[in-house]
């Protein structure tokens, strides 16, 4: 038996979930919920400091990617920068839901914005502040 032929795939519940959280109808306390047992993502803060590091994620992943994944595309990025500005949430929020959507492997970015997308996710990541 292989290592991929003992992963689990993922629920219908949790594929539900993990397209709300992208599309901000879902927070990230009900997708750890969600996940519970077959994903964790811990961010560690900066040696010597109390800011978070997302750079350096810890990520246990035990489920098998589903095929197809979850699509992200520039309307998520779009909407996610909507949702900062008009302040329904935090640039802590943003933070995090770019580092899950980059190191989440139910997430596929849309291969013809590919470069953009991974551009924007990364800079959410890894400049904003989610202290």
């Amino acid at each position: 038996m292989t290592a991929e032929s003992r992963l689990r795939p993922l629920t219908e519940k949790q594929l539900d979930v993990l397209r709300r959280f992208a599309a901000f109808e879902a927070g990230i306390d009900e997708l750890h919920r969600a996940l519970a047992g077959v994903f964790s993502i811990r961010i560690e803060t900066v040696q010597g400091s109390r800011r978070p590091d997302p750079s350096q994620p810890i990520v246990t992943c035990n489920f098998s990617i589903p095929e197809p994944g979850i699509l992200i595309t520039r309307a998520h990025i779009e909407k996610a920068l909507t949702e900062k500005r008009e302040g329904r949430i935090t640039e802590r929020d943003l933070v995090h839901w770019a580092t899950m959507l980059l190191h989440n492997d139910a997430y596929v970015l849309d291969p013809g914005d590919e470069d953009i997308i991974a551009e924007w996710l990364n800079d959410m990541s890894l400049n904003l502040d989610a202290s």
